[in-house]
């Protein structure tokens, strides 16, 4: 690899140019940054003289550590700097941040074919624009437009790219609303998503999802959270007010035994007689087969 021997062996910036080397040439490809991505200069990557030079006329000194300033270009006089560890560490100082987080599931979900909702974005066509491929550069513009914790990255056009033309800061019950395949529920003959009934009933979003999935209709996906569908629904017998679940562990009965009965009709201690019920065909009314 060299020619002339160069005295810089025992020498800890002559450490430093090797781990450098190490990272991006090394036989074990598992020490590679980026799976061999990252590269070394013509002029630093078999020069280690080169490289010592260079570092002790921009700043190096014991302690500090070689830091590339664009962590998705290579090791170069332009793009190298000296810092404190503590200091290295804040380049962007979010890699562990929610917004990171977000950052990296939205190009993933626009390159990786591995994941399940590729075909929605990358598989659509839907890519990020190269001025976000740097996390700083989107994190910056999440800053000055609006961002803050519970808050989501939402596209304008659902058929566009990632791009701060056409990305905003929105609420879950927002992005919901603005999904291509919104789900569509009417009642009382009015039509809306379900983020927009979220929206306007109050109660949330996740919960009239469950309701739907569990087949309610109409009125019933719009029941305050507590009613009989959450299983919490408040029943009075004898002057005494309950939950429809309290009363049937208290009688020792099936909730769903005195859900069913409640739907029929019955009311009171009837809710909670022992034995089944069955219906007189004659005059449609309800009975217990004690």
């Amino acid at each position: 690899m060299f020619v002339k021997k160069h005295g810089l062996s025992r020498t800890k910036i002559y450490k430093v140019w090797k781990s450098m080397r190490v990272k991006c040439y090394s036989g074990n490809k598992a020490n590679h940054h980026k799976k061999g991505e990252i590269w070394i200069c013509d002029e630093w990557k078999d020069d280690p003289v080169a490289f010592v030079e260079w570092a002790k006329q921009n700043g190096y000194q014991e302690g500090l550590q070689l830091v590339r300033k664009d962590k998705e270009d290579g090791y170069h006089p332009g793009n190298c700097a000296f810092l404190k560890i503590e200091e290295a560490s804040k380049i962007h100082g979010m890699r562990y941040s929610r917004l990171y987080n977000i950052w990296t599931q939205m190009n993933q979900r626009c390159v990786n074919l591995n994941l399940e909702h590729y075909s929605s974005y990358g598989g659509r066509g839907i890519s990020v624009c190269d001025e976000w491929k740097k996390f700083e550069n989107f994190a910056e513009w999440a800053k000055k437009n609006g961002y803050k914790d519970g808050l989501t990255i939402d596209r304008i056009d659902v058929d566009g790219n990632y791009e701060s033309s056409n990305c905003k800061w929105s609420t879950d019950v927002e992005q919901q609303r603005n999904k291509r395949n919104n789900h569509r529920v009417t009642i009382n003959d009015v039509t809306k998503t379900v983020a927009e009934w979220a929206e306007i009933s109050g109660v949330p979003y996740k919960t009239l999802q469950r309701r739907i999935y569990k087949g309610r209709k109409e009125e019933d996906l719009l029941a305050p959270v507590g009613t009989i569908y959450d299983h919490k629904y408040l029943i009075k017998i004898n002057g005494v007010e309950k939950t429809m679940n309290a009363w049937a562990k208290g009688a020792g009965l099936p909730f769903s035994t005195v859900k069913r009965r409640y739907q029929r009709g019955l009311r009171g201690q009837d809710l909670l007689k022992k034995g089944r019920l069955i219906s007189k065909k004659d005059d449609n009314q309800l009975s217990l087969d004690i």
